[in-house]
């Protein structure tokens, strides 16, 4: 997470939890990105939905929108309304994007449903949400509910091949 606007632009803003598994196979139990939306909401949605992944919206209230995907690996996608100002060193030819994102995801890991792994990954990007918008110093008014809000089931996730 960063810890000033001019940081953030220089520090890796990923983080993943892994878990070696008794077959030896190694798996990202949780992935987490926290960056500036460049693209917008509108864009992941598109990219997602022309992928053929399925994609669902989800309200987390007023200044925040959230995205449940089959892709890549069920994730869940928080944008936060964030007024924040684009240090000169970073894309200096673009103004700061409207949303900040936090994006959770993770592998599939035996027993748990990608219903149940969505939620837990919406809750997650909730806690993640309320720190990175004080960590980003948006100098708007930031409203994010209590809660997360309930992640609907999604379609079957896409073939491979």
């Amino acid at each position: 997470m960063p810890t000033a606007p001019d940081e953030s632009w220089v520090r890796s803003n990923d983080c993943y939890v892994s878990w070696q598994g008794d077959d030896g196979s190694g798996r990202f139990l949780l992935e987490v990105q926290v960056a500036p939306a460049w693209d917008g909401v509108d864009a992941d949605r598109a990219q997602d939905t022309a992928q053929h992944y399925s994609v669902a919206d989800l309200d987390f209230g007023p200044g925040a929108v959230g995205l449940a995907s089959t892709y890549p690996s069920h994730h869940v996608r928080l944008y936060v309304r964030c007024d924040f100002q684009v240090p000169a060193s970073d894309k200096p030819d673009r103004k700061a994007p409207q949303y900040l994102r936090v994006d959770v995801g993770g592998d599939p890991v035996g027993g748990a449903s990608p219903a149940k792994s969505r939620q837990a990954y919406a809750d997650v990007a909730l806690k993640i949400a309320r720190v990175a918008v004080a960590e980003y110093q948006c100098t708007n008014q930031v409203q994010l509910p209590a809660a997360a809000p309930a992640v609907p089931e999604l379609a079957k996730e896409k073939a491979d091949g």
